[in-house]
């Protein structure tokens, strides 16, 4: 049986299928207003479906800027 993988707008389709954050387990709509009185900081907690920690099989802190296929890190799917 196939889990659709969890959606969320900080992890797209250009990113490693590995990389999670708790975000995108809540059914929820962001207030687009949001950012009008906050500064952009992403606190987001990603980790690795394959280690189930905040650092990838290559030993590496993931993060989007970092888990993308095709980069450097041979993790990536």
């Amino acid at each position: 049986m196939d889990t659709p993988k969890p959606s969320s707008p900080l992890v797209n389709e250009h990113h490693c299928n590995n990389l999670r954050h708790k975000g995108m387990y809540v059914m929820s709509v962001p207030d687009p207003d949001e950012f009008k009185f906050y500064d952009r900081y992403d606190a987001t907690a990603y980790w690795c479906t394959c280690t189930q920690k905040a650092l990838g099989p290559d030993g590496l802190s993931v993060h989007p800027t970092t888990c993308k296929p095709g980069g450097q890190r041979g993790c990536c799917e």
